[in-house]
């Protein structure tokens, strides 16, 4: 899917080639079969899916909420941007009434006279205009749209960038929690297998076919799987806990660790992964770095805003008007106008001189967009890098993803053959207890870098700027 607000050009061919296996591939739930042995294992936990675990982040993240806002608020400061081009209207009104009390005067002489009685009144008036005004001639008006454009292109862009990171971030997460919930199930298997060693070494030794090495040596390993199956269930909790954060859903399950996280089927395959071809994907499709190159054309047009401070401005303005003067038996609100008033007015104005404050204006547009392009810049070559790296990565891990896989089916046929031996008596504990070591050293070297790989592939998704929903 198109990051939301993507122009659809910036997903080529290249993308859909490279990435609509890797979707299907790492998106793939588990079927009916996988959920029943999933939920068979903890009867009373729910189960959860990574596309719903997707779903929930991308509904109540905060942190998407924050991008959601800054994309509000730049949509709305776009009418301002629209308004400058549009005359500004103003409506103004008056009513007064005025006492007055006039006891000395001047006489045509000069004199001041007195008057007797005092001379007293009232006098009324009421008034209303209609005000257009419009910059006839107004450059910046001109550069502040198209930054404003810039402006809310990026923050599109960056609200895409956060949806795409949280994806990553939650992928990671429930990797991450799937992982320790593999191994807590591996401990428990374990656990469960060192008790029946034990159970074997216990009968060997009353009939004096092990020795009391032997027996202590089993109970060690026991002692030994119970504290890793212990350890496994507190690093899964934590793991949940993380996810829960990144999902902003609290509930009881969470709370209790009484969640099933459904396992991906397959790990898809890096081996048909073009470092080029992927490279030249996210250039045209990273959300982050199409909003730095946004910030760059606002950063041009601010520029060319600050420039235009240095030619005059050109001023039309038509005004209307209506008064009237009320006697003091009339109502002050009673407007029958009988005077009336109409002001056409243009108006130019050139600052010759502001104390330097535009020279410091244009240094500071200037130093944001050579700041801008820079950012730019250190962005595309950071952003190459790192998909190269990452494709290089998935590569090795593909490839020692299998080994490991190779190494495990291995032991775990070796620790069964040992197994039947130290039974029938064929040989000490000792070796048990090394074919034992080396499958529990496989097993978990396996999951670990299964799930690695599978929280690369998150990263490199990120990195192109994909948003799975």
């Amino acid at each position: 899917m198109i990051p939301r607000g993507a122009n659809p050009r910036w997903v080529g061919a290249r993308w859909v080639v490279a990435v609509a296996g890797l979707s299907v591939a790492f998106l793939t739930a588990p079927g009916l079969g996988a959920q029943e042995a999933a939920l068979g294992e903890r009867e009373t936990g729910s189960a959860m899916t990574l596309e719903e675990a997707l779903r929930i982040a991308l509904a109540n993240n905060p942190a998407i909420e924050s991008a959601d806002a800054s994309y509000a608020s730049a949509k709305a400061a776009r009418w301002a941007d629209y308004g400058a081009f549009l005359p500004n209207v103003s409506v103004s009104g008056s009513a007064s009434r005025t006492s007055f009390t006039t006891s000395s005067f001047l006489s045509p002489e000069g004199s001041p006279q007195v008057q007797d009685p005092p001379l007293e009144g009232v006098s009324k008036s009421n008034s209303g205009s209609l005000t257009l005004r419009l910059p006839l001639f107004s450059p910046e008006r001109i550069s502040d749209a198209k930054a404003g454009a810039a402006q809310l292109g990026a923050a599109r862009l960056r609200l895409s960038a956060t949806e795409a990171t949280v994806v990553r971030d939650v992928r990671r997460a429930y990797l991450e929690a799937l992982k320790q919930q593999r191994l807590l199930e591996v401990a428990d298997r374990q656990r469960v297998a060192r008790g029946q060693d034990l159970d074997v070494t216990e009968r060997r030794y009353r009939i004096a076919a092990a020795s009391r090495s032997d027996l202590l040596g089993a109970q060690i390993d026991l002692s030994d799987a119970e504290l890793r199956y212990l350890d496994a269930g507190t690093a899964l909790g934590s793991a949940l806990r993380d996810l829960q954060v990144l999902l902003a859903e609290p509930t009881n399950d969470f709370e209790t660790g009484n969640v099933v996280l459904l396992d991906i089927e397959e790990a898809p395959d890096a081996s048909l992964l073009d470092p080029a071809g992927l490279a030249s994907t996210a250039m045209h499709a990273n959300p982050t770095l199409l909003a730095l190159e946004q910030d760059e054309r606002a950063a041009s047009a601010a520029l060319w805003s600050a420039k235009a401070a240095w030619l005059p401005s050109v001023d039309v303005s038509l005004s209307f008007g209506r008064s009237r003067t009320l006697a003091e038996s009339q109502s002050l609100f009673s407007f029958d106008p009988a005077n009336t008033r109409t002001t056409f007015s243009l108006t130019g104005s050139w600052t010759l001189f502001d104390n330097f404050s535009r020279k410091a204006s244009n240094a500071q547009a200037n130093r944001s967009l050579r700041q801008a392009r820079a950012d730019l810049t250190l962005e595309r070559l950071n952003l190459e890098r790192d998909v190269r790296d990452l494709v290089s990565d998935l590569q090795r891990r593909h490839r020692r993803l299998a080994m490991l896989t190779r190494n495990q089916e291995l032991a775990d046929e070796r620790l069964e053959l040992a197994r039947e031996q130290y039974r029938l008596g064929s040989i000490p504990y000792f070796n048990l207890q090394q074919a034992i070591d080396r499958l529990n050293s496989a097993e978990q070297s396996l999951f670990q870098d299964r799930y690695e790989y599978l929280k690369a592939w998150a990263d490199l998704e990120e990195r192109l700027g994909r948003v799975t929903r």
